[in-house]
């Protein structure tokens, strides 16, 4: 119980969400003479809504909505009005807890990062905390593409931030006029401001950035066949191990590969990624049974310039495409002995 304000008569507190009035006269004071207002109370202020009911030789006072941290409420009891404060809760400072790709050589046409963070970030007006320098500490001129329906997840703890890829794309109008976002042979940090706040409105830590060297752009589509399979050992409980040629995206590559027995039936386990997104590993629920498995991987799987199986992200402009890629897998068998 949290002691908040002390008089003769009454006494007010906050026991579990709930504001409770003590040393009341019940002949003199009911429930309806009891309001509970948002401090400052401006005229013709409503009151909060909630139910109050009398328990006892005290009167309880349960918000319908929780109230929030740090703010003040007028407790109106008869004749006299009593300001008390929730207490603030106190919170560790947000922290950016990775961002992807990891490695700090990316190609030039480099398409999106993905930013994670320690808990759910305010959301509405993210890109003025995001900032991309040169290698001259000058801020690069609206590299990213400003989306009104901002990418998070349904945690709202990872956000996908897109470049532009009218600067990305050959023969597109912005790259010819602006030129691109990222140049090859050029340094660039990525700057996440300190200014972002959580949705309960803590700050950051500290600012967060990410230096990173800029590569020859990449245009060839991820190949199956390159991949390197390191099968287990029957009665082993080490995991399966998968070596790209180059890095991989974070976010699909954990969604879009998964591996099944000869029946198809998906074999249950933990995926993790390392080494710059270029080592996909899969730890079975239980020990490998010896036999033939399929690593199956969707087509629709990108690297980081969003090369996918299916096809390059560097399109010939001069040729129509399909709008949209039909969701397809291949497969790479692999025998556990």
């Amino acid at each position: 119980m949290f002691l908040l304000l002390l008089f003769a008569a009454p006494t007010i507190c906050l026991e579990g969400g709930t504001i409770v009035i003590n040393g009341l006269d019940p002949k003199t004071v009911t429930t309806a003479d009891v309001a509970v207002f948002v401090e400052p109370r401006s005229k013709d202020q409503p009151c909060l809504l909630g139910e109050t009911r009398r328990d006892g030789g005290k009167i309880v006072f349960v918000p319908r909505f929780p109230l929030t941290a740090g703010v003040k409420f007028r407790v109106v009891v008869g004749g006299s009005e009593i300001v008390i404060g929730a207490p603030k809760i106190e919170k560790d400072p947000v922290a950016t807890v990775r961002v992807f790709p990891s490695a700090d050589v990316l190609p030039e046409n480099q398409l999106k990062f993905y930013l994670h963070f320690s808990v759910p970030m305010s959301q509405g007006d993210v890109y003025r905390h995001i900032q991309l320098l040169d290698d001259k500490g000058k801020p690069v001129e609206l590299p990213f593409l400003e989306l009104d329906q901002e990418l998070w997840d349904a945690s709202g703890k990872r956000f996908t931030l897109f470049f532009d890829p009218g600067r990305i794309k050959r023969g597109l109008k912005p790259r010819e006029e602006v030129g691109p976002a990222l140049v090859e042979g050029r340094s660039y940090t990525l700057v996440i401001k300190r200014d972002w706040r959580d949705e309960d409105g803590t700050p950051m830590k500290a600012t967060f950035t990410k230096g990173f060297k800029v590569a020859p752009p990449d245009d060839s589509q991820p190949d199956h066949k390159t991949w390197k399979i390191s099968p287990p050992i029957h009665g082993d409980d080490k995991p399966l191990r998968v070596t790209f040629p180059k890095p991989m995206d974070h976010a699909l590559t954990q969604r879009m590969i998964w591996v099944t027995d000869v029946a198809g039936k998906r074999i249950a386990g933990e995926i993790e990624l390392s080494d710059h997104e270029t080592v996909w590993t899969f730890k079975s629920v239980g020990s490998w049974r010896s036999g033939d498995y399929f690593l199956v991987a969707d087509t629709r799987l990108e690297d980081l310039a969003g090369n996918c199986i299916a096809r390059p992200f560097e399109v010939d402009i001069l040729r129509p495409v399909e709008k949209k890629i039909t969701a397809q897998t291949v497969r790479v068998p692999f025998r556990v002995k």
